[in-house]
C-alpha cells in the first residue's frame, strides 16, 4: 500500500493470544489487524478479500476435532504448516511469519516451516512476562521482520543450509544476471528499504516491487528475503564491502 500499512491477518485458535495480538496492533500506524482465522477453513477467500501483506500463523495450531490439550509429544503440527503452505502458493506477496512456542526447542520445526514458505518466524516464549512490555515486544518484532533485519539461529540457519545444499544441486551452476531494476531494488533492500520505500523511491507500486523481489530470488537461487539481503551485502550494494 502507498502509505506503507501492513494488513495483518492472525492464523490462531487460542482465544487469549487472539485477543493480545489484536490489542498489541491497535493504534499502530504501521500495521492493521484485519482479522483471524482459527484453521484454514475459509482461508483462500479470506486471502482474496483482505490481501493481507502479513500472516501470522501458529504452527502449533489444533487441528478441527483434535481437542486443545494435546500433548507436544503426540501433537502433529500438520494444520499449522499446511496453512502456510497454502498461504505462499494462493498469496505469494504476503510476508509469513511462523508464530509458536515450540521454536526454540525443536529448531526442525522451525527449518519445515520455512520450508514451507514461512518468511519468518516468531516464537511466543521469547518475549517478556509482563504484558505492556510483551506488545511492544511483538511489534518490534514485526517491525523486525519487514524493515528486512531478522535472522534466524544459528542451530535453524544450519539446517536451513544444508537443505539448500541438497536443492541447488538441481539447480544450474551459475545464477541469471540481473537486470538494471533489479540490482536498483537489491541495492535498496541492502540499505533495508522496506517494500512501501523501494515503491517510493523508484516511483513504482508495491506489488512491482515484489514482482522484482520474486524474479530476484529466482535469479540468485535464494529462497528467503533475508538471503536475498545478506547476498547484497555480501556483493557490496549498499555500501558494504564485497567478498573477494
Amino acid at each position: 500500500m502507498a502509505d506503507g500499512i501492513k494488513r495483518l491477518l492472525l492464523v490462531e485458535n487460542d482465544g487469549g493470544m487472539i485477543r493480545s495480538v489484536r490489542e498489541a496492533l491497535e493504534n499502530q500506524s504501521r500495521f492493521k489487524f484485519v482479522g483471524y482465522l482459527t484453521n484454514r477453513n475459509g482461508l483462500e477467500g479470506f486471502l482474496d478479500e483482505h490481501v493481507p501483506d502479513i500472516a501470522l500463523v501458529d504452527i502449533g495450531l489444533v487441528r478441527p476435532g483434535e481437542g486443545i490439550g494435546v500433548r507436544i509429544t503426540t501433537h502433529s503440527f500438520d494444520e499449522g504448516l499446511s496453512i502456510i503452505g497454502i498461504i505462499d502458493t494462493v498469496s505469494p506477496h504476503t510476508t509469513i511469519i511462523g508464530f509458536s512456542d515450540y521454536l526454540i526447542d525443536h529448531p526442525d520445526l522451525a527449518r519445515q516451516a520455512m520450508s514451507r514458505g514461512a518468511d519468518a518466524l516468531i516464537a511466543k516464549q521469547n518475549g517478556p512476562s509482563d504484558w505492556e512490555a510483551w506488545k511492544q515486544w511483538l511489534i518490534a518484532q514485526l517491525h523486525s521482520v519487514i524493515d528486512g533485519w531478522w535472522r534466524p539461529t544459528p542451530e535453524v540457519a544450519k539446517l536451513l543450509a544444508l537443505e539448500e545444499e541438497k536443492r541447488r544441486i538441481s539447480l544450474p551452476d551459475d545464477p541469471l544476471p540481473l537486470t538494471r531494476r533489479q540490482m536498483e531494488v537489491l541495492h535498496l533492500m541492502a540499505i533495508n528499504c522496506s517494500d512501501a520505500e523501494i515503491a517510493s523511491t523508484l516511483t513504482i507500486e508495491e506489488g512491482a516491487v515484489r514482482g522484482h523481489i520474486a524474479n530476484i530470488k529466482r535469479r540468485l537461487q535464494l529462497r528467503y528475503r533475508w538471503q536475498v539481503i545478506d547476498e547484497a551485502r555480501r556483493r557490496g550494494f549498499g555500501g558494504a564491502s564485497a567478498d573477494q
